[in-house]
């Protein structure tokens, strides 16, 4: 696994090398994209906004059933 692991690195390496090169105009944002990045972490570790309106229209649901 580690071999796959550093081969795919070297893979990723060599892409973005060859498009600064033949690029006009390279833009880093193509190559390194900080917040997309911290966008697919924190999705990861946080529900997603479809699962918390489920969650709070469940309890919404919940409550209007206890004082009706």
């Amino acid at each position: 696994m580690a071999r796959i692991d550093s081969e795919e690195r070297q893979a990723v390496y060599l892409f973005n090398q060859r498009y600064v090169e033949n690029a006009k105009k390279p833009k880093m944002k193509k190559i390194f994209d900080r917040a997309k990045l911290e966008r697919s972490v924190r999705n990861i570790f946080e529900p997603s906004k479809d699962e918390r309106k489920s969650e709070r229209r469940r309890l919404y649901d919940r409550v209007r059933k206890a004082f009706s």
